[in-house]
């Protein structure tokens, strides 16, 4: 018997001014009265994947299997139709922009269905497929299997000997600087080695060892969140306001 998923994650671009996010849920609800909505954020930056990506990446690994991940971030000069994927025993809708395999990274979900050829009144397409999986249907029954979704390329850490060149992913609202550079990859190259950090401002940013230290206050201290990525803190203060660093900006790592 196909389980029922109660819960639907929400990411967008809509921010919380507007009616966009209110008519989405209301929508699926006329449908699906039995869902729960939970908002992971609407203040993605408009159109930007790489942090709408970023955000889903870190949410969806706490939600129950067979729970549904509903990601808005869309420009309408883009329109390829929108999509259902099962990846890792959850159901993704999203546009076919690319935003898919940016989640995914190198894995593959178990299919992708075109249920949508445009995004023209996606509230109304989105909220059939919900009613659609929530109501135990076979959905590769009901849609055309895609072989080819639009792809994007995730911009990933370059790993060297002595030093990873990366990138600023997402910047919290305590100013945490958060990376796309993995706890198991990372151990493997720094091999228990002491390392620093190099920014556009700051030619080294303190010396840290793998080892896990207790953060001092007024002192930067580094961690790898829930979802296993990298994340540079300063103890009681905004990290990337006192380095002057903001999303894109580049971070080099090297290992003494």
């Amino acid at each position: 018997m196909i389980s029922k998923p109660q819960l639907i994650s929400l990411t967008t671009d809509f921010g919380t001014r507007d009616f966009r996010t209110g008519a989405l849920q209301a929508c699926i609800l006329k449908h699906a009265p039995n869902v729960q909505f939970v908002d992971l954020s609407h203040e993605i930056p408009v159109f930007d994947l790489v942090q709408a990506a970023f955000m889903i990446k870190n949410g969806y690994p706490f939600f129950p299997h067979e729970s549904i991940h509903l990601a808005w971030v869309f420009n309408a000069g883009e329109d390829n139709g929108i999509l259902l994927a099962y990846f890792e025993s959850c159901y993704f809708i999203l546009p076919d922009n690319g935003l898919l395999n940016m989640i995914c990274d190198e894995q593959s979900p178990e299919y992708i269905l075109r249920i949508s050829e445009d995004c023209y009144q996606y509230r109304e397409r989105i909220a059939a497929a919900v009613f659609q999986i929530t109501s135990g249907e076979d959905m590769m029954a009901l849609y055309d299997k895609l072989e080819n979704p639009v792809r994007k390329i995730n911009v990933s850490p370059v790993y060297q000997k002595d030093r990873i060149q990366t990138k600023v992913s997402y910047i919290d609202r305590y100013g945490n600087l958060i990376m796309n550079i993995m706890k198991e990859p990372f151990n493997k190259i720094a091999a228990g080695r002491s390392f620093s950090f190099h920014t556009k401002t700051h030619d080294v940013i303190s010396h840290f060892t793998t080892d896990e230290v207790l953060p001092v206050n007024g002192g930067f201290y580094l961690y790898f969140s829930d979802a296993g990525f990298m994340t540079l803190a300063l103890c009681g203060s905004n990290a990337a306001t006192t380095l002057d660093i903001h999303v894109d900006d580049n971070l080099q790592i090297i290992f003494e």
